[in-house]
């Protein structure tokens, strides 16, 4: 077998290490990678736990894994723990139980990425396992060898990959005789499976948007008149989509790495479209004389709406023929994913519109996918999200997989009326120390928005108003941001304020942020009080702290004055502290380049603070949920 190179994300390390077993050595999960056609060289981004109890059901495991990523992730290869030493013959007999389990089925490739973990069961610690050796398994001859791996940055994906997003309509229709469920779920498959059989046809097209590149599968020749080849690498896609005026579009923060490179992800968006006339059109009506059967019996006959929204990675290098093949694996997991919905949410005779969700949670380097029915309320699904959150290794006190988490992408943002994240793309506040800032994403609510003239008295309602996105785009709630009125009813409805502070113009503080957040979203809040504006420099490493473990914004009220605090660059050395403040009290239009550039929101030194008057800091916590 000729050397292989594998790159590997370091997410992977820390995911593999999250479910190691020492007292229960055996299969961890599915190694998920993303091969590259003109180098062959596969890229490792993630690991697919089990959640089975006993891991025995591998097949399914992986088939029920590859329902949530996008085309183009592939199950790469497998990941265990063993008290054996990592030698080649061990590593074959351990993947020809894999094999023997039907992962051959699942794994498309004969070459299988395996990690062995050797363990020690009488360490006290699973932290205490290693990580031992990598190695290329050859399902084909059973063979086993060692491999060389390089750990890559983060960064990698988006600079070597194209997202690529497929949208369009399909129709589900089937028919079976009431009151049999058996040949409901029979005749559910079936008209999928007739749904992706058509997906698959030579008459399906996939249109870029903004450009007139029409691609299609098995093509012998180019689909358009433009200088395009189907042998070209598929980034001279790019050159053919016409960008928007991006100087007449709302400035939105853009995200670097740690290198000041761009993180952003280049996304071809695509349209499913059907050729209706020609050979194409004609291959897909039955080659025989048509025949009319007439058979009386009762059965119900159904129709849904199928939305597809689809993704896939491809290497930026990889043929543009790789494109059209990608799609139609895309829509199809997505066609078996939204089957098992369908199956799985039928309930008194009534049929669900399954429908698609994308999400890129924090530390994920790439999209995850879950399709929820639309009958379902977010509270009914937790259960499911739970096997989400194990299966990809992501947190379990917070919500990540909820509808509002949805990743938004660049073509759904022109409509925001709220610049998002205002804080990105800031220079370094210039203390040299640990930088904690808000975690995930929040709208900028400031003065004279909504048509409401709140100049001198409303900076404290614009600071909860924030707050409250925050918590709306996390999943914690799906209230909308509450507006003025509706933050003074609420001070009323709990005793706070008397009838006739709703429709006033008086200011609100801390205590009041707090008690509304507790009424409108059922948020509890820590207050912190400090007698001046020059002690908030002693606060450095609790707002540290807040930043790391709750990730919320602070609203300060102080004197006449409210601000929200996004962030702390704090050292522990010298004690040398700078805030990130949002400041509600700006005025003009949504120009980031002008809020960032003036300052209203930017680092701040502890003089920015009055030190003849006394604050009150509103720190929200966090509910721990999914």
């Amino acid at each position: 077998m000729a050397a292989k190179i594998v790159h590997m994300l370091p997410v992977v390390k820390k995911q593999v290490k999250q479910h190691v077993k020492v007292d229960d050595p055996g299969p961890l999960g599915f190694l998920l990678g993303i091969p590259s056609t003109k180098t062959g060289v596969t890229t490792v981004v993630g690991l697919g736990a089990l959640v089975g109890l006993d891991g025995t059901a591998l097949q399914q495991e992986a088939e029920d894994t590859l329902l949530h990523l996008p085309a183009g992730i592939r199950l790469s290869g497998v990941a265990y723990t063993s008290e054996k030493p990592p030698t080649p013959d061990y590593v074959s007999s351990q993947c020809l139980r894999f094999v023997q389990a039907g992962l051959k089925d699942v794994i498309v490739t004969n070459e299988w990425i395996v990690q062995h973990i050797q363990v020690d069961p009488t360490t006290e610690s699973e932290g205490d396992a290693q990580l031992s050796k990598v190695f290329v398994y050859d399902s084909a001859s059973g063979s086993a060898t060692t491999v060389d791996v390089r750990e890559v940055e983060d960064s990698i994906l988006p600079s070597t990959t194209l997202l690529l997003r497929l949208q369009g309509q399909l129709s589900l229709e089937f028919e079976y005789n009431p009151g049999e469920d058996d040949d409901m779920f029979k005749a559910i498959e079936e008209g999928f499976s007739n749904l992706q059989e058509k997906i698959a046809t030579p008459a399906t097209i996939f249109h870029l948007m903004d450009s007139n590149v029409l691609l299609r599968q098995h093509e012998t020749v180019d689909a358009t008149s433009l200088p395009l080849s189907y042998q070209d690498p598929c980034h001279r896609l790019l050159q053919f989509v016409a960008r928007p005026d991006t100087e007449e579009l709302p400035k939105k923060g853009g995200s670097k790495d740690s290198k000041g490179r761009s993180s952003t992800q280049d996304v071809l968006s695509m349209q499913l479209l059907f050729q209706q006339t020609g050979l194409e059109a004609i291959a897909m009506l039955p080659s025989c004389v048509p025949l009319i059967h007439w058979e009386k019996r009762n059965f119900h006959n159904v129709c849904l709406p199928v939305s597809i929204n689809a993704t896939a990675y491809i290497h930026r290098d990889d043929p543009v023929s790789r494109v059209p093949q990608l799609m139609v694996e895309a829509v199809s997991r997505q066609l078996r994913g939204m089957e098992t919905c369908l199956n799985m949410h039928f309930q008194g005779g009534q049929f669900c519109v399954p429908t698609a969700y994308h999400f890129l949670a924090p530390g994920m380097p790439h999209l995850l996918t879950a399709v929820y029915p639309s009958s379902l309320l977010d509270d009914k699904l937790e259960w499911y999200r739970k096997d989400l959150h194990q299966r990809f290794s992501l947190p379990t006190d917070r919500p990540l997989l909820r509808r509002q988490n949805a990743y938004v992408f660049p073509e759904d943002q022109h409509g925001d009326i709220y610049l998002t994240n205002t804080h990105e793309g800031l220079p370094p506040s210039g203390v040299k120390g640990d930088v904690t800032v808000v975690q995930g994403r929040y709208t900028y609510h400031h003065y004279m928005q909504d048509r409401m003239n709140d100049s001198g008295w409303g900076c404290a309602y614009r600071s909860l108003q924030t707050i409250c996105s925050w918590f709306n785009l996390q999943g914690y709630t799906d209230r909308p941001v509450p507006t003025h009125r509706e933050i003074q009813q609420a001070l009323v409805d709990v005793g706070d304020k008397p009838l006739k502070f709703v429709g006033s113009r008086k200011w609100i503080g801390s205590i009041e942020v707090s008690t509304c957040l507790n009424q409108l979203l059922g948020v509890t809040s820590r207050i912190m009080c400090v007698n001046s504006g020059a002690d908030l420099g002693g606060k450095g490493r609790e707002l540290a702290l807040h930043f790391q473990t709750q990730g919320t914004p602070i609203m300060i009220g102080g004197g006449v004055l409210a601000h929200t605090i996004l962030g702390v660059d704090f050292s522990d050395q010298t004690g040398q502290i700078k805030f990130l403040v949002l400041d509600p009290h700006y005025e003009g239009g949504e120009d980031l380049s002008v809020i960032q550039g003036k300052g209203w929101c930017g680092w701040k030194s502890v003089d920015f603070w009055d030190k003849t008057t006394f604050y009150n800091l509103c720190l929200p916590q966090r509910p721990d949920i999914i």
